[in-house]
């Protein structure tokens, strides 16, 4: 009796690693998904409250679930910083109007700042690769 309550003991330790580790897929994989749709709406040039109301609680889990690798974290806070230059310029141009100056080096840091964040998006996508192989 006690050999195969042992047993039993041993076949719920493993399903419950396996389940501990298909957990955490489903976290780091929901992190990566978030991201790249926080990227496409910031493409598109309108991203949704919740989107980014998501993408932040990512980012922010982002430190726990990768606590070996913060790289990652870092790359999230650098893509969500990067943003505001994009989504910024809509919000003040309008005031800009006479300063066509002021928003073509706005309009430039946008480019820039969307161009930064799909670098970004590929390097957490080799980043993600290892974590997210089962």
């Amino acid at each position: 009796m006690s050999a195969f309550l042992a047993y039993i003991a041993w076949q719920q330790m493993k399903i419950n690693s396996k389940k501990l580790t298909l957990d955490l897929y489903n976290k780091r994989f929901e992190i990566y998904t978030d991201s790249i749709k926080f990227y496409q709406e910031l493409i598109s040039g309108e991203i949704s409250k919740e989107t980014h109301l998501k993408f932040i609680t990512s980012k922010e889990a982002s430190y726990f679930l990768f606590s070996n690798d913060p790289e990652i974290y870092k790359i999230l806070d650098d893509m969500h910083s990067q943003s505001f230059k994009v989504t910024g310029i809509k919000q003040v141009a309008p005031q800009l109007k006479g300063s066509p100056e002021v928003l073509l080096k706005m309009h430039s840091d946008a480019q820039n700042a969307l161009t930064l964040n799909g670098k970004m998006l590929k390097e957490l996508q080799l980043k993600f690769k290892k974590y997210l192989s089962m």
